[in-house]
């Protein structure tokens, strides 16, 4: 009798934890917020768990599920474990074409002038249409060989975070507004490069994506608005560098992670968060005002459910019509998408977002259940296109493949041709690959985006044999899947945060890439959630170079209504294989170009250290400078007491300093 009450005791406890274990898991899968439009006020679903504990429940609890699923359902394991039916993917039309638009053209809503940055920049990327293209001349291709350094700001090195900035400036009336690496935001006078003012926070990466000045109607001084690349939206005077303590709770609001700068519509500040939540606040009090969830996934307390990736590149905003433009990112896991299926919709998108109506307008995808971490970084650009006598507004997306896709800004339809071809299915189990992966040919590719064998190096001929080996025994990238334990050769993201820079007069954009080469595999490892998970390597040379063909890094100039490239030249250099006579190699790149009036495109973030200035008409190198740290991003074009100046930070690997250049009297 006592060892029966012993064991109801012991199962009674067992089963009292097992309910608590659950009960504290419901409670952190629970998200309860009125504020969302389009969702019920209570939400559980296992994407909401925070503790590391709730994960390692939601680990068992999926076991449990696909193994008793597999023994109770019919055809389960066929449906969802085995590999798939390559033989059911070769039933499908081995390609497909989506039609050019041809007709039926939107009315362009703005000027060409207003595509077109002037003196002063109150947005990263230069304006609401991010097309980081300046408008004055007075620097040109005929006198920029007379550009010389006019001022030089470092901050303290001896407390440099190391943590990355990845954002020009902005200016307003000649004070340039920056991050610098000791988590600060500083003002600094644009004609001699003396601070003006500093904000420092403990936490977070402020400003790391770039930041938005702005001036309401009863405002004496613009407020300057970013993040902390965390949780917290920041307000502050741009006069004084004091937070508007009108704003929030003394200036600052939290708003959920996100590293980009928001953009303000009417008297709205919206911003998007990397669970791709796009929030509407009140621009003068920081009060909620609304929320849109971008998901369309049916809740569930075992999978996460991954339809959508993170905007991290910005956004712009179509004021006239109410509608801001953001890319997303891959999904997560990046390289096993066995508990994604589907084309993991918004995810590899260019979104299109209807303010005034709150409502997803369009969307673009690149790549449906994309396996190969090729997310949009790079923030859409808003420009307008004179093409065969029609002129009308655009949105243009640079991806990763080097990619670039022009669609009509109103519908989201392409103006080129795209080829959808029959993608190959994977031999990973569980993983469902989308059926078509698109294969673009026009605009051209402005890089390299899946090896081949003659792109193998020919700069390390005692080890090129020996690199050729491991080439043949790997397969190629996208969009070929994975295979487990075998390696798979990638060009790996040619197109980053930085983007593209745009001329609307000409129609002519100028975009700075890069050609780094991995090796990744999938292995099977009991350790993840899904039993697979993905290692990889830079793909060198003995002399730890790129294991690719030159160049490894190239400034692009590519023609928007031909959709031909213009010119490519090799952008950045290594000195000792300049002292063996081998021409300029490109190194890697991070931080951008920005062009100008003046037939120029200025470019820096090279490993060489320099900034240069190019011919914008066939890519000459004009001059060049060398900094005393790497471009961190794009320069900046300003002008202050009627002279114009470029300004660049040099953040990269320990950078501590920003410089400003201007001509001679």
């Amino acid at each position: 009798m006592i060892l029966l009450k012993t064991i109801k005791v012991f199962f009674s406890s067992v089963a009292a934890l097992c309910l608590l274990i659950f009960s504290l898991y419901v409670l952190d899968m629970t998200d309860i917020d009125f504020k969302y439009l389009n969702r019920s006020f209570i939400q559980i679903d296992a994407k909401n768990i925070n503790s590391r504990h709730s994960y390692k429940v939601k680990k068992i609890l999926r076991n449990a599920y696909l193994f008793y699923s597999n023994i109770l359902i019919d055809d389960f394991y066929e449906q969802n474990l085995a590999p798939e039916n390559t033989a059911e993917r070769m039933k499908f039309p081995k390609q497909k074409i989506i039609e050019a638009k041809k007709d039926s053209f939107n009315s362009p809503k703005f000027k060409v002038d207003s595509y077109l940055s002037k003196s002063n920049w109150l947005r990263s990327h230069g304006n609401d249409f991010s097309t980081r293209f300046s408008s004055l001349k007075s620097i040109n291709s005929k006198n920029v060989s007379k550009l010389k350094l006019a001022w030089e700001y470092s901050s303290d090195a001896s407390v440099v975070s190391g943590k990355e900035y990845q954002a020009n400036v902005v200016v307003e009336d000649g004070i340039i507004f920056s991050p610098t690496p000791e988590n600060k935001v500083v003002a600094i006078n644009g004609i001699n490069g003396k601070e003006l003012w500093s904000f420092k926070a403990k936490d977070g990466i402020l400003a790391k994506r770039g930041m938005l000045l702005w001036k309401g109607k009863n405002d004496k001084n613009s407020r300057i608005f970013f993040t902390d690349n965390r949780k917290k939206l920041y307000a502050l005077n741009s006069k004084t560098g004091e937070r508007i303590n009108t704003f929030g709770k003394n200036g600052e609001v939290k708003i959920g992670l996100t590293p980009i700068p928001p953009v303000i519509y009417k008297d709205s500040l919206i911003i998007v968060t990397t669970k791709s939540v796009i929030k509407s606040y009140n621009v003068y009090t920081g009060k909620i005002n609304w929320k849109y969830a971008l998901n369309k996934t049916k809740n569930s307390i075992i999978f996460e459910n991954f339809e959508k990736g993170s905007p991290w590149g910005g956004f712009s905003i179509d004021k006239e019509r109410g509608v801001i433009f953001f890319a997303t990112g891959n999904p997560s896991p990046d390289h096993v998408g066995i508990d994604r299926p589907g084309d993991n919709l918004y995810a590899n998108s260019l979104v299109a977002f209807d303010i005034k109506n709150k409502k997803v307008l369009w969307h673009f995808q690149e790549i449906p259940h994309d396996i190969w971490n090729m997310d949009l970084a790079a923030t859409p650009i808003l420009t307008m296109l004179n093409k065969n006598g029609n002129i009308f507004d655009v949105v243009i997306v640079v991806s990763k493949l080097g990619n670039t896709f022009v669609l009509d800004r109103e519908t989201g339809e392409s103006i080129y041709e795209i080829k959808m071809e029959r993608a190959p299915t994977s031999k990973v189990p569980g993983e469902r690959t989308a059926t078509y992966q698109k294969n673009i040919k026009i605009p051209e590719p402005v890089c390299r985006n899946k090896f081949k064998n003659e792109y193998l190096t020919n700069l390390d001929s005692e080890n090129y044999s020996n690199l050729l080996i491991r080439v043949e025994a790997a397969s190629t990238g996208f969009p070929n899947p994975y295979k487990i334990g075998h390696e798979s050769i990638e060009i790996s993201s040619c197109v980053r945060w930085a983007g593209a820079s745009i001329d609307t007069t000409k129609n002519i954009m100028y975009i700075s890439t890069d050609q780094q080469v991995y090796m990744n595999r999938i292995i099977e490892d009991k350790a993840y959630q899904i039993g697979f998970g993905s290692i990889f390597e830079q793909f060198v040379d003995s002399n730890g170079y790129p294991a690719i063909k030159p160049p490894w890094g190239s400034l692009v100039a590519l023609d928007l209504v031909s959709g031909k490239i213009n010119w490519s030249v090799p952008l950045g250099e290594h000195e000792e294989l300049n002292k063996k006579n081998i021409p300029p190699t490109g190194t890697l790149n991070r931080a951008g170009a920005t062009a100008t009036a003046g037939n120029l495109v200025f470019a820096s973030g090279t490993e060489d250290k320099k900034i240069r200035a190019f011919n914008s008409s066939n890519g000459e190198v004009l001059w060049e400078y060398k900094l005393p740290f790497m471009g961190s991003s794009s320069p900046t074009i300003y002008e202050a007491e009627n002279k114009q100046y470029i300004v660049v930070p040099a953040f990269e690997r320990g950078g501590n300093t920003i410089l400003g250049f201007t001509l001679n009297d």
